[in-house]
């Protein structure tokens, strides 16, 4: 019993931590290089990962969507590609309903290796080449150079509301089995020490 208590702890981790780590806005400081949209495939082994129907997204009968897309590099010359759709009112909650002006905005801050333009992204999202999923791109702004390392305050925000209420419902379980669950099993313990001893001493008397 404690190692499938050991694994299923495990488990529940590992699966809380991809969650926040997919859902949580991250930054990047990079340089855009194109805009485009593209015709793209949306199958049931990614369809999770792109927008929702309550984000207005239209597909052909064909199943694909015309998806706008963000090329961007990072400092160390590592290419890094960014999806740009709306997120809808659903999940995750972004409220992002600005893929056009974004998409304005990125096309604007193109720049090349010899003239670089460096800027922060805002997304979420994991990059998985196989399954041709890409992060989304909340916003951008504009930075210094490619040595600025924004700070993730959204995030930060996220993990630390997250953890007072993960202390607080802590708190509310220990008190609910001190008050509760705790004298209830001293009772039926009281009980059985009870029983015991009567059957012992109804057996010593036979």
């Amino acid at each position: 019993m404690y190692w499938v208590r050991v694994v299923l702890g495990v488990t529940f981790g590992l699966i809380v931590f991809a969650f926040l780590d997919y859902a949580l806005p991250s930054q990047n400081t990079v340089r855009i290089t194109n805009t485009y949209s593209r015709l793209t495939a949306i199958t049931p082994s990614n369809q999770m990962f792109y927008a929702g129907e309550d984000a207005g997204t239209v597909e052909n009968q064909q199943g694909l969507r015309d998806v706008r897309f963000i090329d961007t590099v990072r400092p160390n010359g590592r290419v890094f590609v960014y999806r740009n759709e709306d997120t809808g009112w659903l999940w995750p909650p972004y409220f992002k309903y600005d893929s056009s002006n974004l998409h304005g905005q990125a096309t604007d801050l193109r720049s090349t290796s010899d003239h670089p333009r460096w800027v922060s992204v805002t997304g979420y999202g994991w990059r998985i080449p196989w399954l041709s999923t890409y992060p989304n791109a909340i916003s951008i702004r504009p930075v210094a150079g490619p040595e600025v390392r924004a700070t993730n305050w959204p995030a930060m925000i996220v993990l630390g509301v997250m953890m007072v209420l993960l202390l607080t419902l802590w708190r509310m379980w220990a008190q609910f089995r001190e008050r509760t669950i705790d004298p209830a099993v001293q009772r039926v313990d009281a009980r059985a020490d009870r029983a015991r001893g009567r059957l012992s001493r109804w057996l010593g008397r036979g």
